[in-house]
């Protein structure tokens, strides 16, 4: 691998980048070259700075850099050229100062430069140069529409208590929430509570309702309650008509923020090869199958929006971490430029169009 080498005082510092993507519950960091390959990867826990704090974040970022550094066989006490974080929680920008001047402050060996963007901006930057829209759902959930022109726009990101919909701590609190309101004659549920009220009291080792408190106020973990998801998962490919009624419904309502940012995209995105681009990322997009009637529905209703260049669209997920485009990103913004192969970073598993 050639490298190319710059004069830094009495340093020499390989041109090389790091990218770190980090989400609510799990984290990877990339060293990347200079023609866009990766070098080493590391992992970690939350980076997500409003979990977790500022300090447990970037102490968590600089030990998978300076590890990646060792196994990528550079030396960690040289800086890289850039570092780009595509993190959750990544949106404020007072926030993201923040971040970037502990980093420099605290972890001067770290790298030279920094960058932070959000999720689901590292996302798209990952898999294309020319925007699509991103739908996350694992720990939280997000939506971002990105245009050609770099441009971009939002829905849901929001974190647990306002939104998060169709993500893992979701699908987890509305089952839990089902098995609560069929305890008190609330509401009456679609289908019958035993088989998540037997997974619920399994998973979190209790006996009853009054045992799942403790759970959700005084030691609420996001990540370890959202983890509840893959029960619920299990019962709906085991056949629970419960389990499989939630799925569905996070399937409309993940259609539902793609439908929210339609009518901000250019013509453009619509134009390719499949329509619009629809990456998603996070584990829950693991049950698609499970998601799938739901999540067709509603955009099957939608066809036409986005100015009437809405005529169909195909879902993609990356091969790679988002970590490689938070470094194309950071180096970007230091002035260089790192050539990724895009069609070799994502899977694309289902196309519709609707003009068939």
């Amino acid at each position: 691998m050639r490298l190319h080498v710059i004069e830094t005082g009495n340093q020499i510092m390989s041109s090389v980048y790091g990218g770190v993507e980090g989400g609510g519950t799990h984290s990877i960091a990339l060293i990347v070259s200079d023609d866009g390959k990766v070098l080493a990867k590391t992992e970690g826990p939350s980076t997500n700075h409003w979990l977790v704090g500022v300090d447990k974040a970037i102490e968590t970022i600089n030990d998978m850099i300076q590890r990646a550094k060792v196994a990528a066989s550079l030396d960690p006490d040289v800086p890289l050229r850039a570092l780009g974080m595509s993190l959750s929680g990544g949106e404020q920008k007072d926030a993201i100062q923040k971040l970037i001047e502990e980093m420099h402050q605290r972890f001067p060996k770290l790298s030279q430069s920094y960058y932070i963007t959000t999720d689901a901006i590292g996302a798209i930057a990952t898999a294309s140069d020319r925007g699509g829209v991103v739908v996350i759902s694992g720990t939280g959930s997000n939506c971002k529409l990105v245009n050609p022109d770099g441009s971009d726009v939002g829905c849901g990101g929001w974190g647990h208590l306002m939104g998060d919909e169709g993500s893992a701590f979701w699908i987890a609190h509305l089952a839990v929430k089902t098995v609560f309101d069929a305890k008190d004659n609330l509401v009456t549920p679609p289908h019958d509570v035993s088989y998540v009220r037997k997974a619920m009291e399994e998973y979190f080792q209790v006996y009853d309702l009054m045992g799942m408190l403790p759970h959700l106020y005084r030691n609420f973990q996001k990540s370890h309650f959202a983890g509840f998801c893959r029960k619920v998962a299990e019962g709906a490919t085991a056949g629970d008509a419960l389990c499989q009624h939630i799925f569905t419904q996070a399937g409309r309502v993940l259609a539902q923020h793609v439908v929210a940012v339609l009518p901000h995209g250019q013509e453009a995105l619509f134009s390719g090869e499949m329509g619009l681009p629809i990456l998603c990322e996070g584990a829950v997009w693991g049950s698609w199958e499970l998601m799938k009637a739901g999540f067709t529905e509603v955009l099957a209703g939608a066809q036409g929006c986005g100015g009437g260049h809405f005529r169909g669209y195909g879902l993609m997920t990356l091969r790679q971490s988002s970590a490689l485009g938070g470094a194309k990103l950071g180096a970007q913004n230091s002035g260089a430029t790192l050539p990724l192969d895009y069609a070799a970073n994502v899977n694309v598993f289902y196309k519709h169009s609707f003009t068939n």
